[in-house]
């Protein structure tokens, strides 16, 4: 008889409990509530050892003592993790054959490996399944439909190897003040602009990642309508809606300690160095110059092609090297791989007690050929700091050091200081040096968990000193002040609220004070 019972049913048993997830969700989206389903269904569900920690059962019923019985003599049935299977709503019988599934597996599996089983419970299942003959049956039906609709989706996919993702930031903002540094008023429109990007993500082995990105965007900068680069806005930049390439990179592992990156397109130094484990949270700061050392990791000559790699020691230490060229298509003169524009540098992180304390220590060295355009003060900077040479050829060294330390598990402080040696080509005697540094704090988890408040405050790089026919020293210091709360709406929604504030624009106390208050939403799927 239990031969028949098993038999009869081996491919219901199997998939029964799948199904009863999927009418829980399916009924939670009928009420409009936002339920995403595991896609490991034993993760998701919670071990029930007793059956009186399923409320909605009925005590009433001879199956709830049967049931009982089963559990706590197998610990066979699987509930969720609030141990409520319809919220205050009766068990149906179709989840009630769910439960009975489980059980009868329990048992299959108990038998095929030669364990006794007491013939009251084989008895007790044997009746349970006749009384849900038809739930099964329907059940079955179903079963077979989903089956069908499975195989036609593995058929029709879009790739084994290949993941996309999504994100589209927007930005409702407005730039404040009375004069730009040039004297021509400030563009105080409020404004609405978005990026939306697709990333291709794959991996062929299961440890290499290739990334393929395209994008499109439409953000103006708030360093135009304020007329000075240190009013940067992070994630800014506009192509006109126009759909481009934006990464192509495949990062590959050499040996256990050491994995390699090459990338023909968007390679930026952040790309290789990692930012991340001293600026955290801060690393999506709304300005640009908040977010990490822009003398370092927002090097002009990044975005083009990158060969890297990051090297594995110890625990505690990694070393990153890279090497980077803006032009690498381009075979004309003073253009190419090597002919042309280049950065190469490294950056050393260390974590100390247990990666509560992080350092991390960078040098590049750059050449930057004549009527090249490039920023020496890293997108950030004032007039002085990004272009002390008039656009002639020079060559610099750049160094940054940067750290983080969590005081507690909601609150983390830490800063970079970033300071440039540049020099014109066969010019000793012309250079210019330019300083940076930033400090701030970040607190999560804040009224939401999820969300963090975010401050910081520093100096955008500026041009200290200079000698020859480099431009003049900036007058003044100029400062800027970060403040923004990252409120997490949901796995899928952030909003940021935030506003920063730059005092002695371009490095003169002359010029006004300049506002930038923005909203933030970022979507990811």
């Amino acid at each position: 008889m239990l031969n028949r019972v098993f038999n009869s049913l081996s491919f219901k048993a199997i998939a029964l409990s799948s199904f009863f997830v999927i009418c829980h969700v399916g009924e939670a989206k009928a009420q409009n509530t936002l339920e995403v389903p595991s896609t490991d269904y034993q993760d998701e569900m919670g071990q029930v050892t007793n059956v009186n920690q399923l409320r909605d059962v009925s005590p009433a019923d001879w199956s709830y003592e049967a049931l009982r019985s089963l559990v706590d003599r197998y610990g066979c049935i699987a509930g969720f993790p609030n141990q409520a299977y319809r919220g205050s709503q009766a068990l149906s019988r179709y989840e009630f054959a769910a439960g009975l599934n489980s059980c009868l597996n329990q048992i299959e599996r108990l038998i095929a490996s030669s364990e006794a089983v007491v013939r009251e419970d084989i008895d007790t299942i044997n009746r349970l399944t006749q009384e849900f003959e038809s739930e099964l049956a329907t059940i079955g039906g179903r079963i077979d439909s989903l089956e069908s609709r499975t195989a036609f989706l593995e058929d029709n996919q879009f790739s084994t190897t290949t993941k996309l993702n999504a994100q589209v930031v927007s930005y409702v903002l407005g730039t404040f003040g009375d004069e730009r540094p040039d004297g021509t008023d400030v563009d105080d429109q409020i404004t609405f602009s978005s990026r939306v990007r697709l990333n291709f993500d794959s991996s062929f082995t299961g440890e290499d990642f290739l990334r393929v990105r395209i994008q499109a965007r439409n953000i103006t900068s708030p360093a135009e309508s304020g007329g000075t680069n240190s009013l940067a806005l992070n994630m800014e930049g506009d192509s006109e809606n126009n759909v481009e390439l934006d990464d192509l990179y495949y990062i590959f592992p050499v040996t256990e300690q050491v994995t390699a990156t090459v990338g023909t397109n968007g390679v930026d130094v952040d790309e290789i160095f990692d930012v991340v484990p001293t600026m955290g949270i801060a690393y999506d700061a709304l300005s640009l110059y908040s977010a990490y050392n822009n003398l370092i990791y927002s090097n002009g000559n990044g975005g083009g092609a990158g060969i890297g790699a990051s090297l594995e020691f110890v625990e505690w230490a990694d070393l990153q090297i890279g090497y980077w060229a803006p032009n690498p298509a381009d075979p004309d003169e003073g253009n190419g791989l090597f002919n042309g524009n280049y950065t190469a540098g490294a950056n050393l992180n260390l974590s100390f007690l247990d990666e509560r304390l992080n350092v991390a220590v960078a040098y590049l060295r750059g050449y930057q050929g004549q009527g090249s355009g490039y920023d020496l003060g890293g997108f950030t900077g004032t007039d002085g700091a990004t272009d002390p040479f008039d656009d002639q050829a020079n060559s610099s060294n750049n160094f940054g050091v940067a750290t983080s330390f969590q005081v507690f598990e909601q609150l983390t402080v830490g800063g970079y200081f970033g300071y440039a040696t540049a020099s014109l080509v066969g010019d000793d005697d012309t250079n210019a040096d330019i300083l940076t540094w930033n400090a701030y704090l970040t607190y999560t988890d804040l009224l939401k968990e999820g969300s963090t408040a975010l401050v910081s405050f520093g100096q955008p790089p500026s041009l200290i000193d200079s000698e020859g026919d480099a431009l003049a020293d900036d007058e003044d210091t100029p400062f800027l002040l970060n403040v923004e709360y990252q409120y997490q709406l949901n796995d899928f929604i952030q909003l940021t609220p935030g506003a920063y504030v730059l005092f002695n624009p371009n490095g003169n106390s002359d010029n006004d004070t300049i506002y930038v208050g923005t909203v933030r939403t970022i979507f990811s799927f």
